[in-house]
């Protein structure tokens, strides 16, 4: 499953990005997502992720991995993790690019592969759910790069 979203930032991305570094900022805008753990600075983080999707109620311990970073431009990551419960699997490789003309602008693009229980439900459920979490997320960022 592909994804593409978009928002507009009311900051310069040289004021955007220091918040998308600041691993414990940018978890808070993220729904769900508790005990954020740093492993090793701008590489590897740990978090759980806790969703209701559908009847399924997961809980995803996650590991996330920098692979890329070009500063106020590009962070180019991917996370896995398993629920325990329904032995759904996830992995999502994602691409976050800051735009700064005409306006600042945060793009993510992001290739989401799901299997195990979950998966039953259908594209048009998870999809539906990872729109709801952008625009969460969406208004939890703008909120914190005003701060």
């Amino acid at each position: 499953m592909d994804f593409a979203m978009s928002m507009p930032l009311p900051r310069a991305p040289q004021e955007v990005w220091p918040v998308l570094l600041d691993f414990r900022r940018i978890a808070g805008c993220i729904p769900g997502c508790e005990q954020v753990e740093e492993v090793a600075e701008l590489a590897h983080y740990k978090a759980v992720l806790k969703q209701k999707i559908g009847p399924f109620k997961l809980e995803v311990p996650a590991e996330i991995f920098i692979d890329e970073m070009r500063a106020n431009e590009l962070v180019r990551a991917r996370a896995t993790g398993r629920d325990k419960f329904t032995g759904t699997n996830f992995t999502v490789n994602f691409e976050v690019m800051l735009q700064a003309e005409p306006q600042s602008a945060l793009n993510v693009q992001a290739g989401l592969q799901v299997a195990g229980r979950l998966a039953s439900l259908g594209y048009s459920v998870i999809r539906k759910k990872a729109d709801e979490n952008f625009a969460e997320f969406s208004q939890q960022l703008q909120q914190e790069v005003l701060r």
